[in-house]
């Protein structure tokens, strides 16, 4: 009977870090899969033919599968939104931090703007015009992101390995999925950037007990990535 639980036990937990690793390589794959098809069936590249409809697409993908398929996973793993961050208190110091945090990443943001991303093409009335949809994306793109990786990543890491590990682990597996963005000038500075980013959310969210500065701050980012396409 001991010998049956302890199986039952172990194909549980094998079966999390299958289901852990099926749900990182569908965000890492997303990037070439996404330019496969674009060559098989448009004969062209992905950045040449991309519309603002397709971020609407990306977002509603993000929300209808992966963020199902991660729920699943943490409810599996027996955590609850308490456990990966989600929840926060009514804490002064946390929205103290998220506001000049995200005030201040902003100002960095246009700064660097011109290494990391290509730059834009646009007039004014197309980013006015297409702004909601920039935010679809770089929202349910960010919040994706962090619940996966600075959510259930880290405390399933921290819980076996501790913080540091887990921090620099899920930090690295962040940057790697970044290696196939076709949307930065300058990738390995980009990449390289996503890593010191990945190590400071997850520094965040462990310091203050919630994702509320890191999916912030991360969607800024992404706004940034969004209109850096055009």
């Amino acid at each position: 009977m001991l010998q049956k639980t302890h199986k039952n036990n172990l194909l549980v937990h094998n079966t999390r870090w299958i289901f852990l690793s099926i749900i990182y390589l569908l965000i890492l794959l997303q990037y070439p899969l996404s330019m496969a098809a674009s060559k098989l069936v448009f004969h062209q590249d992905l950045v040449s033919m991309i519309q603002p409809s397709y971020l609407i697409l990306w977002g509603l993908i993000r929300v209808a599968v992966i963020l199902p398929l991660i729920f699943f996973l943490s409810q599996n793993i027996g955590l609850d939104g308490e456990d990966i961050y989600l929840g926060f208190k009514n804490n002064k110091n946390l929205f103290l931090f998220t506001f000049w945090g995200t005030f201040i990443f902003t100002i960095l943001g246009v700064i660097l703007y011109p290494f990391f991303l290509k730059s834009a093409s646009f007039t004014l009335i197309f980013y006015l015009t297409n702004f909601p949809i920039f935010i679809l994306y770089a929202v349910s793109n960010a919040f994706v992101e962090e619940v996966f990786f600075r959510g259930i990543g880290l405390e399933m890491f921290t819980r076996k390995y501790g913080f540091w590990f887990a921090n620099f682990f899920q930090a690295t597996a962040f940057a790697l999925i970044h290696v196939f963005n076709p949307m930065s000038s300058n990738l390995w500075l980009f990449v390289g950037l996503t890593f010191f980013l990945g190590l400071a959310w997850g520094y965040m969210t462990k310091k203050y007990k919630s994702l509320l500065p890191a999916i912030v701050t991360h969607v800024i980012a992404d706004i940034f990535v969004a209109i850096s396409i055009f």
